[in-house]
């Protein structure tokens, strides 16, 4: 999984904590929406960060529906 976005985003950062407390391992992309529109556009074309790229393929939006995710993709004791 690729989580993009810079972790000074609060929804960013929220997406980073939950997959490091769900110990899901992912790769950061730090592409600021701003400074990287044209190249943000090119993953995102709504972009909107924080955006996460799944293994397979699928990008996923929003803070609230990527933590969803994540948390459905450990064991149910596990869950947040």
């Amino acid at each position: 999984m690729k989580l993009i976005g810079m972790l000074d985003s609060p929804f960013v950062r929220r997406v980073a904590i939950s997959a490091k407390l769900l110990d899901l391992p992912f790769e950061h992309e730090p592409l600021s929406v701003f400074r990287h529109f044209d190249r943000f556009r090119t993953v995102n074309p709504v972009v909107k960060a924080p955006t996460l790229v799944t293994d397979d393929g699928a990008t996923l939006l929003d803070s609230s529906l990527i933590v969803d995710y994540l948390d459905h993709r450990v064991a149910p004791e596990r869950r947040l």
